[in-house]
């Protein structure tokens, strides 16, 4: 019996290269009964709505509530009996059961994703339960520490990750991985000195948040057009990165935010308006949402120096709806004046193309 090619399948194969998202428009059209639009009027997908794709419909937030509710049972019962390595691994066989289903054959995106952080998760707390019982068993400690705990975790989720990976090649696995060997390095370095660790705290999730955001822009880069599924790959890891990079770097350079001054305070401004030229570069709006907290805090220190508390806060929420609301909706021009005044050189070819 033939199958129809439905919307959905048109969007995953440009999702997964098989064609362009000019082809995609092209064969609706066809579909439709209309002429196909010539090829350089087409609507083809713009890299500056930094599209992804999250729900394909509202069977996506159904099935994606029976596994919450799944997750929430299995919880639940480790809770009350006590066996947490046991209704972890259940939940493993489960989720990938699962995923063979949602992700694999019917290729739904917010399933998927929750699936994805439910294997990973499980698989986080299978790695500790192991190491914790094999540690008990051959008498090396009764409890790991809370640096080894993180260390086992981190690793046991970014095998999972990688194994799901490997099967069902959902973007956000790449990201989960990647968040768990930032576990696992934290949780190391604690083990081998925890108050190293602990002093150099922002130093090290500096270098970790650069370390992702490295990979991440490497990832777009092979995809400046924004029009396969890496680019939904290196969407996660720049929000991954993003938050790390910017509260290291914040307390790196300017110290805890309740140790403001005023020129603290305009530094902070500084460093985010810096995050938001880069953001715009990289066509990236991650990098500013994770630095609206820090500049609302600076903007509301510097209000409250001169205007009473309440006020303060009231101008600093108008001032950010303010910049939000602006910067979406002069989004292109602003990154078209950027990138016709930044000498870019031949990295210009690696960053989506700008459109007004």
């Amino acid at each position: 019996m033939s199958r129809m090619i439905r919307d959905e399948h048109i969007d995953l194969g440009v999702a997964q290269g098989i064609i362009t998202a000019e082809q995609a428009t092209r064969l609706r059209a066809l579909a439709a009964g209309t002429a196909a639009p010539p090829a350089d009027q087409s609507a083809a997908i713009d890299p500056d709505d930094e599209r992804f794709r999250l729900i394909g419909g509202f069977n996506d937030i159904f099935v994606a509530i029976g596994i919450l509710l799944l997750v929430s049972a299995l919880f639940g019962l480790s809770s009350t009996l006590g066996s947490g390595i046991v209704f972890a691994a259940l939940g493993m066989v489960a989720a990938w059961t699962l995923s063979e289903v949602f992700a694999r054959r019917l290729r739904l995106a917010l399933p998927a994703i929750t699936l994805s952080l439910m294997f990973a998760w499980a698989g986080g707390i299978v790695a500790y339960g192991v190491a914790a019982v094999a540690m008990q068993a051959t008498g090396v400690m009764a409890e790991p520490t809370t640096s080894l705990t993180w260390m086992l975790c981190g690793i046991g989720t970014a095998l999972a990750a990688a194994l799901h990976r490997w099967r069902f090649n959902v973007p956000i696995d790449t990201a989960i991985i990647a968040g768990g060997l930032a576990c696992a390095v934290i949780g190391a370095s604690g083990t081998i000195d925890a108050q190293w660790t602990e002093d150099h705290q922002p130093l090290l999730l500096a270098i970790l948040g650069a370390i992702i955001f490295i990979a991440a822009v490497c990832v777009d880069a092979t995809d400046p057009r924004r029009v396969t599924r890496r680019s939904d790959v290196g969407f996660w890891l720049h929000l991954l990165a993003a938050p790390l990079l910017v509260q290291a770097m914040t307390s790196l350079f300017f110290g805890p935010a309740d140790e403001l001054g005023v020129a603290k305070a305009i530094g902070v401004l500084a460093l985010f308006a810096a995050f938001g030229l880069i953001a715009l570069v990289l066509d990236r709006r991650a990098l500013l949402v994770s630095g609206l907290t820090y500049a609302g805090i600076a903007i509301g220190y510097l209000l409250s120096e001169s205007l009473a508390k309440d006020v303060s806060v009231s101008l600093t929420l108008l001032g950010l709806a303010a910049l939000v609301l602006l910067l979406s909706a002069r989004w292109r021009r602003l990154r078209a004046a950027a990138l016709n005044a930044l000498p870019l050189g031949s990295f210009r070819q690696f960053v989506p193309p700008a459109s007004v």
